[in-house]
Parts: structure tokens; C-alpha cells; sequence
């Protein structure tokens, strides 16, 4: 396809941004744990596999081993083991370590620690994966509905399209961010809801932009030719008319992860959005505000880490939105 051709001239730092958050997301359970990767040598009576880390994630839930201090034991010198990039659990507390500034060391807390005491940078690495994952699942619907009513809007057209197009408009005027929260007030919080809240609110924008495709390309000279050869409208559709139409789609689609992310964040800093004790970049923010002036870790972190993401991902869309302009 066309942006394929493009691809180089994309923004390399927004593509790095957004690999780095990608990958972060990945392997959040590798870079953020209390268990050790490796154990090389074990004094300490209890009988431990050679990786902790990996029997915890791919066998999850069966190992007693699981609540061992290890980095009481590893400071006491009886257990020799490689640790994560990050030795704390995003979910545990610390009364002894509530609101400790950045510090390094082994054991450090390279982004300070909360109000309960737990690791802000652990709780931004395992929060990252619940940010992209609400961002590209909720994009994911919204171009499944978007596509389908466009598509049938567009090739359909009279009373259908009529009919269909008063139904974007209606949707369209609603203040999304409204409501979501409005939604979300009804429902149980969780991520699955936030994912299809979104979703469900984000595709009027596709849709319109599908349906203008489809007017514009229906009675295009190989799609007259297609349906001369006797083909089927579903053929017509998805095979001729749709996959040229997705240029300005995959644009969409950048901003729209870009805006899911943002949305996922302020609905967890308003405190509807992903319940809690799951981490989040906007529940790390939501803690900041109540101590502006003696956590600055709390806020500066959390913004730092969403800035990015979405100013990479807009970025992004910009260079799609070039790269596949027909001027």
C-alpha cells in the first residue's frame, strides 16, 4: 500500500516514543517485580527455584514462594540474585516509605513512592500497559463501528444513509467526555467497561469519513467494472471499495489511540476510570494533587509519561495524514 512506501519519513523520535511505550507495556511483569529474574546462590533455608520472576508469570498463583522478602534476603546476603529494572510491586505498600523523592541504588525508588508507599515507577510501568491496552482496544471498536456504518451508509446511500447519518449526528453532539463519565457512573469500573465506553463514543468521526470515501469511490470506473462482471455487494465493499478507503482511516486511528489514552487518564484522575489498586498514569496523578508541594514526583512522572505518548502518536497521525495526502 501507499503508506508503506512513506514509512521513512516518519518522525523517528515519535516512533521511538511509541516502541518504547509498546515495550514497556510487554514486558511490564519483566521490568517491574519483588522477584528475583535469576537466583544464583540460596542460604536461606527456603528451597526457591532458579527464576522466581518466571514460575510467577507463567504459572501464576501456585507458588508459596511468592511473599518471600527477597530483598531482605538478598540485603542480608543470603540469597545472590539479578533483580528487574524495578524490585517493587506495583501493589505494594510501605509504611515506612510513604512519599520518599527519587533515589537510585539497588533497591532505589528511581520515581519516588505514593501515599501508601508504593513505587511510582513500578506503578508507571505496569500502568503503561493498562493505558495502551485501553487505547488500542477502544480504537479497535470504534473502527469496527465506524467502518460497518460508514461502509453501508456510503454504498447504500438514499433513505439508508439518511437514516444512518441522522444517527452519527445525534451520537456526534454528545460531549464524549461527558458521557463516558456518565456511563461509567452506571457501571461497574473496570477496564473492560472503560475500553468499550470509549469505543462505543469514539467512531462517529470514522464513520463519517468512511461514508464520504464511499460516496466518492462508488462510482469509480473499477468498481463499475466489478459490478458489470457480476460482483456481490459484500465483494464490492470489502474487497473494492474498502481497502482503498483506509488511507485516511489509519490516520484516524493514530489520533483516536492518542485521545483513548488521554481519555483512560483523566476518567482514572477523576476516579471512574481503572479501579483501583490497578495502576494507572492518571491515578498516579490523581494522588499528586494532594501533595503539590512536597511530592513533586507524583505529578511530574505521570505528565511526563502521557505527554509523550500522546504528542508521539500525534505526531504519528500527522506523517500518516502526509505521506498518504493524494497532494
Amino acid at each position: 500500500m501507499k503508506f508503506l512506501t512513506g514509512l521513512h519519513k516518519m518522525s523517528a523520535p515519535a516512533l521511538t516514543g511509541i516502541f518504547f511505550v509498546v515495550l514497556i507495556s510487554v514486558f511490564a511483569d519483566f521490568l517491574a517485580s519483588p522477584l528475583p529474574v535469576f537466583v544464583f546462590h540460596n542460604s536461606s533455608g527456603q528451597q526457591l527455584p532458579a527464576s522466581p520472576l518466571f514460575d510467577s508469570v507463567f504459572k501464576k498463583g501456585r507458588q508459596p514462594y511468592e511473599n518471600l522478602p527477597f530483598r531482605d534476603l538478598a540485603r542480608e546476603g543470603k540469597i545472590r540474585a539479578i533483580f528487574p529494572l524495578v524490585a517493587y510491586s506495583p501493589y505494594e505498600p510501605s509504611l515506612n516509605e510513604i512519599l520518599i523523592p527519587p533515589s537510585g541504588g539497588r533497591f532505589g525508588h528511581y520515581m519516588g513512592t505514593d501515599n501508601l508507599g508504593r513505587d511510582v515507577a513500578s506503578r508507571m510501568i505496569h500502568g503503561a500497559r493498562n493505558s495502551i491496552f485501553v487505547g488500542f482496544i477502544a480504537v479497535g471498536i470504534a473502527l469496527i463501528l465506524g467502518v460497518l456504518i460508514g461502509s453501508i451508509a456510503g454504498y447504500a446511500g438514499g433513505w439508508i444513509d439518511l437514516l444512518l447519518s441522522r444517527l452519527i449526528e445525534v451520537v456526534i453532539v454528545f460531549p464524549t467526555l461527558i458521557l463516558i463519565m456518565a456511563v461509567l457512573a452506571l457501571l461497574k469500573p473496570s477496564l473492560i467497561n472503560i475500553m468499550v465506553v470509549i469505543g462505543l463514543t469514539g467512531w462517529t468521526g470514522i464513520a463519517r469519513t468512511v461514508r464520504g470515501e464511499f460516496l466518492r469511490r462508488r462510482e469509480d470506473d473499477y468498481v463499475v467494472a466489478a459490478r458489470l462482471f457480476g460482483a456481490s455487494h459484500f465483494r464490492l465493499i470489502f474487497v473494492h471499495i474498502l481497502p482503498n478507503s483506509m488511507a485516511p482511516v489509519l490516520v484516524l486511528a493514530a489520533f483516536g489511540i492518542a485521545g483513548a489514552v488521554l481519555t483512560e487518564s483523566a476518567l482514572s484522575f477523576l476516579g471512574i476510570g481503572v479501579p483501583a489498586p490497578e495502576p494507572s498514569w492518571g491515578d498516579v496523578l490523581k494522588v499528586a494533587q494532594s501533595y503539590p508541594d512536597i511530592a513533586w514526583w507524583l505529578a511530574f512522572f505521570p505528565g511526563l509519561f502521557i505527554f509523550l505518548t500522546v504528542v508521539s502518536l500525534n505526531i504519528l497521525g500527522e506523517d500518516l495524514r502526509r505521506i498518504l495526502s493524494p497532494r
